[in-house]
């Protein structure tokens, strides 16, 4: 990925959150991201986000492994795939990771990040049923 993409792929991402943030004034709610990255063709990664106070959570809603099926072994790959950017999967198949609000924390980073592992998620899916 060139750093322009993904410098548009951010932008867009951050455009989102700080949209939902305002309709939230301050308080709680759920959007659902668009990353700009797909699983395949017209399966686009989706990030849901929930805010609860200074609690966030993010996730893929489990589309990655849903999309990919559940072939032999598949949560130790999965596990092994999230692991290299600190994310989550859990025995539902949901990709995920929560953060706290801090000063400095690009939480818009983070969702495309997440976008990014739970599409990661997928290609290895898709290669241990190839198999």
């Amino acid at each position: 990925m060139g750093a322009h993409v993904g410098d548009e792929r951010l932008t867009s991402i951050r455009m989102a959150l700080d949209a939902a943030r305002a309709s939230w004034g301050g308080g709680a709610g759920t959007v659902t991201l668009a990353t700009g990255l797909d699983y395949r063709p017209a399966e686009p990664v989706e990030v849901s986000v929930r805010k609860r106070g200074h609690r966030w959570d993010f996730g893929d809603g489990g589309r990655a492994v849903r999309l990919a099926g559940k072939p032999s072994g598949w949560l130790a790959a999965a596990e092994r795939v999230v692991a290299e950017e600190g994310m989550n999967v859990n025995r539902a198949g949901v990709v995920f990771v929560p953060a706290v609000e801090r000063p400095r924390r690009d939480l818009a980073l983070l969702a495309l990040r997440l976008g990014e592992s739970s599409q990661a998620v997928f290609a290895e899916l898709i290669d241990l049923a190839a198999e």
